[in-house]
C-alpha cells in the first residue's frame, strides 16, 4: 500500500512495564493486533458460546406462543455450562491476545508452540494459560495487559476510558 506515491508501513510497537508494587516490572513490548486476529482465531475454533434456547413461559408457567402457534424461545444465558464456556472464550481470547501482541518481543519465548495445535487453538490457549500462571501472573496483569493492547489496537476509544476512570473513582477496584 502507498500513500502519495510511498510505501504506507503502519507496523508498530510499544515498551511497557508491568505495574508492580514499588516499580520495577518487567518491560514488555507490545504490538497491535493485526486486522485479521479474529479471523484466525475463528478459523481455529476460538469463538464465543451461544447460549441454549429454552421456552418463554407467562406467569402460570405456560409457554407463551407466537402468532403462528410455535413457542416463543429465549436465550438462557442464565445457563451454568453456557457461563462456563463463556468464561473459559473470554479468557483464551485473552490469553491469545496478550501472546500475540508479545509476538514482536524477541525476549519472550512460550514452551508451547502454535504449529503444534494448527486447527483448533483451545487447548493451545489453555496451555499458554498454564504457562503465564507458572510464570507468575496475576488476573489483574492479564487484564492490565489486555487492556494496553486494546488501546494500542485502537479498539479502546476516549469515551470508554472516561467512563472507566468515572467507575474506579467511585472506590477502589475490586480483585479480579
Amino acid at each position: 500500500m502507498k500513500l502519495s506515491g510511498s510505501p504506507l508501513d503502519l507496523r508498530f510497537t510499544t515498551v511497557v512495564s508491568l505495574p508492580r508494587p514499588g516499580g520495577g516490572g518487567p518491560l514488555l513490548s507490545l504490538r497491535p493486533l493485526p486486522l485479521g486476529f479474529p479471523e484466525r482465531l475463528g478459523a481455529r475454533q476460538i469463538a464465543p458460546p451461544l447460549p441454549p434456547v429454552r421456552v418463554a413461559r407467562d406467569s402460570q408457567g405456560r409457554p407463551l406462543r407466537q402468532a403462528d402457534g410455535s413457542a416463543v424461545l429465549l436465550p438462557d444465558e442464565h445457563d451454568a455450562d453456557y457461563r462456563r464456556e463463556r468464561d473459559l472464550y473470554q479468557r483464551r481470547l485473552a490469553v491469545l491476545s496478550i501472546v500475540e501482541a508479545l509476538g514482536s518481543d524477541d525476549r519472550i519465548e512460550f514452551e508451547t508452540r502454535a504449529d503444534a495445535f494448527p486447527d483448533d487453538w483451545r487447548p493451545y490457549a489453555d496451555k499458554l494459560h498454564d504457562e503465564l500462571v507458572r510464570a507468575g501472573f496475576t488476573a489483574g496483569d492479564l487484564v492490565w495487559l489486555c487492556r494496553q493492547v486494546m488501546q494500542l489496537s485502537n479498539l479502546l476509544d476516549s469515551h470508554l476510558k472516561e467512563s472507566e476512570a468515572r467507575f474506579f473513582s467511585a472506590g477502589p477496584p475490586t480483585a479480579v
